[in-house]
C-alpha cells in the first residue's frame, strides 16, 4: 500500500479569522475538520458512515450526485439505521465515496466497519474518514479508540486499501493543551483564541514555513487532537 503523510498547515492569522467567522463557537479540531473537508473533493454516490440529513456538515456533502447514510441514531435522520457490528445494507462497489467523520472512535471494533467500508466502496473510491487523537472522551453512547498513524497505516493496508493519505489535524500545542484542559474562568472563549495567537506566534518565530515540517514540526504533529484519513481502494 502507498502510504503518504501530509504535513498540515502552519498556522495564519487570515486562516484564524476564517476558521472562526465560518464556524464560530466550535472546537479548533472541529473547525479544522471542517477546513480540511471542504478543501476536497466529495462526489457521485457517497455513502455518510454515521452521518444523516440532520448532522452538521451536510453542507459540504454538496458536490455529491446522491447521499445515503448510516447510523444508530435515529435522531440524525439516516436513510438506514444500523446497529453497531451489524453489515451495511448495501452491495458491494456501491459508491464512488465513504464518507465518515467522528464515528469510528464511537465503534468498539472499528477495523469491522472499515471492512464493510472498503466493500461497498468502488474500485478507484475513495474512503475520507476524520478521528480524534489526542481529545477529550465524550461518549455517543461511547468512546472506545484513540489510534496513531502506525495504526492506521497498518489497517488500511490489512483492509486492502491501495493508498492512504494521512493528515494531522492540528494548531499548535497550545490549543492541543486547551482541547485537554478546558477554558475556565473568567472569558474561556477569549482564552481559546488566545491560544491560537500563541501558537501562530510560534510557528511563524520557530517553524517559519507554509507547512509543520522538520523534527519541530513532528513534534508539534505528535499532539494532534485528530488526523484526517484519505483512503483509495
Amino acid at each position: 500500500m502507498e502510504y503518504t503523510y501530509v504535513p498540515p498547515p502552519t498556522p495564519t492569522l487570515s486562516r484564524w479569522r476564517s476558521l472562526y467567522r465560518d464556524h464560530p463557537g466550535l472546537s479548533c479540531l472541529r473547525v479544522l475538520e471542517y477546513e480540511a473537508i471542504g478543501s476536497t473533493d466529495i462526489s457521485g454516490d457517497v455513502l455518510d458512515y454515521g452521518g444523516g440529513s440532520k448532522a452538521p456538515y451536510t453542507g459540504l456533502l454538496k458536490n455529491a450526485d446522491s447521499v445515503k447514510s448510516a447510523n444508530i441514531d435515529p435522531g440524525i435522520k439516516p436513510t438506514h439505521i444500523v446497529k453497531p457490528g451489524e453489515p451495511l445494507p448495501f452491495d458491494d462497489d456501491s459508491f464512488v465515496c465513504v464518507v465518515c467523520f467522528n464515528t469510528l472512535e464511537h465503534i468498539y471494533d472499528p477495523v469491522a466497519s472499515m471492512n464493510e467500508i472498503f466493500r461497498v466502496l468502488k474500485k478507484g473510491g475513495r474512503a475520507i474518514i476524520t478521528v480524534p487523537f489526542i481529545f477529550r472522551i465524550h461518549g455517543h453512547p461511547d468512546d472506545f479508540t484513540r489510534a496513531t498513524p502506525s495504526w492506521w497505516q497498518e489497517t488500511c493496508r490489512r483492509v486492502g486499501f491501495d493508498a492512504l493519505n494521512l493528515q494531522p489535524l492540528v494548531w499548535g500545542r497550545y490549543t492541543s493543551a486547551g482541547s485537554i484542559l478546558g477554558h475556565r474562568g473568567i472569558w474561556p472563549r477569549g482564552q481559546f483564541h488566545l491560544q491560537h495567537l500563541k501558537d501562530w506566534l510560534y510557528a511563524k518565530i520557530t517553524i517559519r514555513q507554509s507547512v509543520y515540517g522538520g523534527k519541530r514540526g513532528d513534534r508539534i504533529c505528535a499532539v494532534s487532537p485528530g488526523w484526517m484519513l484519505v483512503a483509495r481502494k
